[in-house]
């Protein structure tokens, strides 16, 4: 069955990174060319927008990003906002203000950047092992010496609210107790994390709502991922694609497996695409 496709959402660690989180030059190369053929390609990923990898951002031709798991939409020249999906800041604030008590690494996601408590960030090596994720933090955070008031002073509304935990029987209990609360939807793209936005803000609503700012049809968008809170994208994506090396859950709702993000998985099933070429199932 040959597929045309005109919009394509690219989830990015696990996905579009390889392991040690770089694009390869091949991958690069076939995302070009594919935005080349007329088809938007963008970045579909956790991070707020100040966060994007300039590896992706400095590819030819690609002009959005969605952020923050879904509650954002940008244009990557302007890192203006175009579709937002966030919490109301008196929740946010309250919600942060209780997380803030328990042992976790907690932050929340405010216009495209990543704000932390001042007192909490002191503890951040102790939940980050690999250097290279606790430079990206460092790179990023913003310090607030009283974030629920900070938060609730600016009437700021969330994008989205960020936990790591070292204490895995506390990370599935409070992961319980928000997902059993409808005022949040959570997710994770780790299995050491828990993830809180509003309760229709996810990747996949995010990639039909810029389908219909831009006139695309849905059945003509793709969506690859590698995790759970890829899920509702690749649901919700025309057609669906799985890393070769995510988690089953994904793999089984998908149309289609392709490699492992160390094998260029990505630029795999969009040259298919482009060549037209017809898909199995799996490989």
């Amino acid at each position: 069955m040959k597929k045309e496709m005109k919009l394509i959402g690219l989830d990015l660690d696990g996905t579009t990174f390889t392991n040690d989180k770089k694009i390869t030059a091949h991958t690069k190369e076939v995302i070009e060319r594919a935005i080349e053929h007329g088809i938007v390609v963008l970045p579909c990923t956790g991070r707020p927008s100040s966060g994007l990898p300039k590896e992706f951002l400095s590819m030819k031709g690609v002009k959005y990003a969605i952020t923050s798991n879904g509650a954002s939409i940008v244009e990557t020249d302007t890192m203006k906002s175009i579709y937002q999906n966030n919490m109301p800041y008196q929740l946010a604030a309250d919600t942060v203000e209780k997380l803030l008590k328990i042992d976790a690494l907690m932050a929340i996601y405010i216009d495209g950047k990543y704000y932390m408590d001042e007192e909490a960030a002191e503890y951040m090596p102790q939940f980050i092992s690999t250097s290279g994720q606790l430079k990206y933090f460092y790179d990023v955070r913003h310090l607030v010496s009283d974030l629920p008031g900070f938060i609730r002073k600016n009437q700021f509304s969330a994008e989205k609210i960020y936990m790591m935990f070292n204490d895995m029987e506390l990370r599935e209990r409070i992961k319980r107790e928000y997902e059993s609360n409808e005022a949040f939807l959570t997710t994770a793209s780790m299995d050491n994390l828990v993830e809180l936005n509003a309760p229709t803000a996810d990747k996949g609503n995010a990639l039909l709502a810029l389908a219909d700012i831009l006139q695309i049809p849905h059945d003509q968008t793709m969506a690859c991922g590698d995790h759970l809170n890829d899920a509702a994208m690749l649901k919700k994506a025309g057609f669906s694609v799985a890393m070769g090396n995510a988690v089953p859950e994904i793999k089984d709702l998908c149309d289609f497996v392709t490699k492992t993000n160390e094998e260029d998985g990505v630029a795999y099933v969009i040259e298919m695409i482009l060549e037209g070429w017809e898909m199995d199932s799996s490989l």
